[in-house]
């Protein structure tokens, strides 16, 4: 009898054990957003340590409903999902047959809300873009400071002519402006330190993109935990703010990570820095980073200001090698930051001994110890929607330094200035981008050690090329560096399929040992094709450039993130 009760519990074991999944007459819709629908992710293809979809037979019934919701929140109201069970699968069949599509949309707003409509005549008629229009439609009157807005969405559906009809009706009312500000916030954390980063004032027209772009600058704060704007109670036109802000229950982080890129080689990290070191904000931290040409160590202290500016200090250890020589520099460095939205602002002094050694060509690379003391100065500008993987938006940069030369503190005369910028846009899943990189050297006394040279080469630069290797060389076959540089890009990148993406461009450069290029000679081409595979923390990229007038001339790159 024990036995058999045994025999009996494992069948049941066996015959409740979850199925694959397949679905079968599915056109319109892909499997990947049917799986979706039923609370499964199929994994990437990298992912290969993960089992495939699977359902349990309990789960069957339910799944068959939810894939008929989920068809008919896609337009397909006369859709039928059935199942068929084997012993090896579960098959789920798909009759979508004719779909709802948009007969009319009716538009009365005062403001210009066309591009946040997601839905146009003769598409299908999707009730997640429905719901999504009309969201945007309120941050669209929000962004504009028109706070009691009322707004009136409707959709009349036909299942008789498969037609849907769409109202968007918006009533403004009055704009509005930012109230009063109050703070409640823990001990270690300052309440007007934390409310002067927000990014509007007390009399300013009310904003959801100001909400938005001060969580972003409170969460950036690494020793807050959580933030709360309240912007929900209403004094007529006026809206009153309730700041809330909790500190990290553990404010010291430590990190460690390896990576590989066709530029560094294989790389490692890791570290360790206190978010609210000694209260208001304040950090510390100490950073270790090793990778196949170049070795850090650093240490960091910030201080964060009322209005959103920053105080650092800096000082750290870098070994790097370069073809034909060596280089070591001990640094400090002290930082002004003024940090905002889209705009940011940098000015400080940095203190740089560099020590040249182990050089092949001492005519080309002196073997020295140099110490410099230079001003520096950056200003940034940045729209992009998503850094590692930009769909839209521009980013301008600009940094500069220089020195005076005087005995026994600073061994030149020198300005180093390097200006860069980039357009991104994209027509539906095709993203079209242009890059443009201007710099230049002039050393007017004494000397600058040769690392302080312009190298071009590489993933961020002409992909023709492997890594500082562009350019004239010396007797030795090593790359000498160039006194100015300008580099172009220009990229277009467009679906494949599924998580797969596709990227063609082409790299120019003009680089010389002159204030200025020639233009017409000093130039490299480079084009070439490249894949991205998309994943949670941006795309895996690997690309292959040539110079087209020299076939023998390539390189292959690896990296995550795209240029920009």
């Amino acid at each position: 009898m024990r036995y058999t009760v045994f025999l009996l519990l494992f069948a049941v074991t066996l015959l409740a054990a979850p199925l694959p999944i397949t679905f079968s007459g599915n056109e319109k819709i892909s499997s990947n957003q049917l799986f979706g629908a039923v609370g499964l992710r199929k994994p990437y293809v990298i992912e290969v340590w993960e089992d495939q979809p699977a359902i349990e037979s309990i789960a069957i019934s339910q799944s068959v409903s939810a894939l008929n919701s989920f068809y008919r929140s896609k337009g397909f109201y006369h859709a039928r999902v059935t199942a068929e069970t084997n012993e090896h699968e579960v098959i789920f069949k798909i009759q979508e047959n004719e779909p709802i599509r948009i007969g009319n949309i009716q538009v009365n707003s005062l403001l210009d809300v066309e591009s946040a409509i997601l839905l146009h005549v003769d598409e299908l008629f999707d009730q997640e873009a429905f719901s999504e229009s009309k969201s945007l439609i309120k941050k669209r009157y929000g962004e504009t400071g028109y706070c009691n807005a009322q707004f009136n969405t409707k959709a009349w559906v036909d299942i008789e002519t498969n037609r849907a009809y769409l109202l968007f009706e918006a009533i403004p009312g009055e704009t509005c402006t930012f109230g009063k500000v109050s703070v409640v916030s823990t001990p270690n954390i300052d309440g007007n330190l934390s409310a002067s980063m927000l990014r509007f004032d007390e009399g300013d027209h009310y904003s959801l993109e100001a909400i938005r772009l001060s969580y972003e600058a409170l969460y950036a704060q690494e020793g807050i935990a959580r933030v709360v704007i309240n912007d929900n109670e209403r004094n007529g036109s006026v809206v009153p703010i309730s700041l809330s802000i909790e500190e990290a229950d553990r404010p010291i982080r430590f990190t460690a990570g390896l990576g590989y890129s066709s530029d560094q080689g294989v790389a490692g990290q890791t570290g360790l820095k206190h978010r609210n070191f000694l209260g208001d904000l304040k950090t510390f931290g100490v950073d270790f980073r090793y990778s196949q040409i170049k070795q850090e160590a650093s240490a960091s202290f910030g201080v964060p200001l009322q209005n959103r500016g920053l105080l650092g200090a800096d000082i750290g250890y870098k070994n790097e090698i370069f073809d034909g020589y060596k280089t070591e520099s001990t640094y400090q460095k002290l930082t002004a930051k003024y940090q905002d939205t889209p705009a940011s602002a940098m000015m400080g002094l940095l203190l740089d001994q560099v020590k040249t050694y182990e050089s092949k060509d001492i005519e080309t690379f002196p073997n020295s110890k140099l110490s410099l003391i230079s001003p520096i100065g950056e200003l940034n500008y940045d729209t992009r929607d998503k850094p590692l993987e930009p769909t839209k938006g521009y980013w301008l940069n600009a940094n500069i330094m220089g020195s005076l030369y005087t005995p026994q503190i600073s061994d030149a005369t020198y300005f180093k200035t390097l200006l860069s910028a980039a357009y991104i846009t994209s027509i539906d899943e095709h993203v079209f981008g242009a890059k443009l990189k201007w710099g230049t050297l002039r050393v007017y006394d004494g000397q600058v050690p040769s690392s302080y040279h312009f190298y071009a080469g590489g993933m961020n630069s002409n992909r023709a090329y492997t890594y500082r290797d562009l350019g004239p060389k010396n007797s030795d076959g090593d790359p000498i560096g160039f006194s100015s540089l300008t580099e172009g890009s220009f990229e277009y990148r467009f679906p494949v399929y599924q998580e797969f993406r596709g990227v063609l461009f082409t790299d120019v450069t003009f680089a010389s040992d002159k204030t200025i290029p020639n233009y017409a000679n000093d130039n490299y081409m480079g084009v070439g094709a490249g894949l991205r595979y998309v994943t949670p923390i941006g795309p895996v990229a690997i690309d292959f450039g040539i110079d087209p007038e020299n076939s023998a001339q390539y390189a292959i790159h690896f990296r995550i993130g795209e240029l920009f």
